[in-house]
């Protein structure tokens, strides 16, 4: 009897073997689609009266431990960091200008709304979907004075955002430490810009 039920069992083993591993993996704290991420997707300048304004996208995914700590209170806090430097041959670049801008969002409970304040300008949303669009763009952001700039040097910028852990309440603070989810920063996105003077 067990010689002929023993190829059985090794075949529903290697059949298994497939299922078992995808579910391993998209339940594995692992997982990417489950973290939390953020990413420059683009960047570009509009040249105003007397400066140059910066116009950026950014791709956010809150994990489900972000979203449900965001739905209980914690307000999650983004920095977004600029630089625009002009190259030197035989030394350190030359630092331009250097930007920083805070984005929060949060939630109210007793409105039910997700609200976003930027320059101490609130916004408030009916869903997280509507608040994230808002906190993935920037427009128009006046970065770059046009007296700093000298016609026929080169350049280049630099940006980067970032959710800031030093905004969180301390318990959250600790728990935050080395996890995934709350370790959202994107990569520094270069470009070499193009000024209209």
């Amino acid at each position: 009897m067990m010689v002929y039920f023993m190829p059985y069992y090794k075949s529903i083993k290697l059949h298994c073997l497939p299922i078992l591993l995808t579910l391993f993996f998209a339940f594995s704290p692992f997982a990417h689609a489950a973290n939390s991420s953020v990413h420059v997707k683009n960047a570009e300048f509009i040249a105003l009266e007397e400066s140059h304004a910066l116009n950026a996208d950014f791709d956010i995914s809150l994990s489900p431990v972000l979203e449900d700590a965001l739905n209980k209170g914690v307000p999650l806090t983004f920095l977004v960091e600029f630089q625009l430097t002009s190259p030197r041959r035989y030394w350190f670049d030359d630092e331009i200008v250097t930007q920083n801008q805070y984005v929060t969002l949060s939630y109210h409970a007793l409105s039910r709304q997700y609200l976003v304040n930027r320059n101490n300008h609130q916004q408030s949303f009916p869903n997280l979907q509507q608040a994230k669009e808002e906190i993935s763009t920037i427009k128009l952001w006046s970065v770059v004075d046009k007296k700093l700039l000298k016609k026929g040097d080169a350049y280049s910028a630099a940006i980067k955002i970032r959710l800031d852990q030093t905004k969180l309440p301390k318990p959250v603070q600790v728990e935050a430490i080395g996890s995934d989810d709350w370790n959202m920063a994107s990569e520094r996105y270069h470009w070499t810009p193009i000024f209209v003077f």
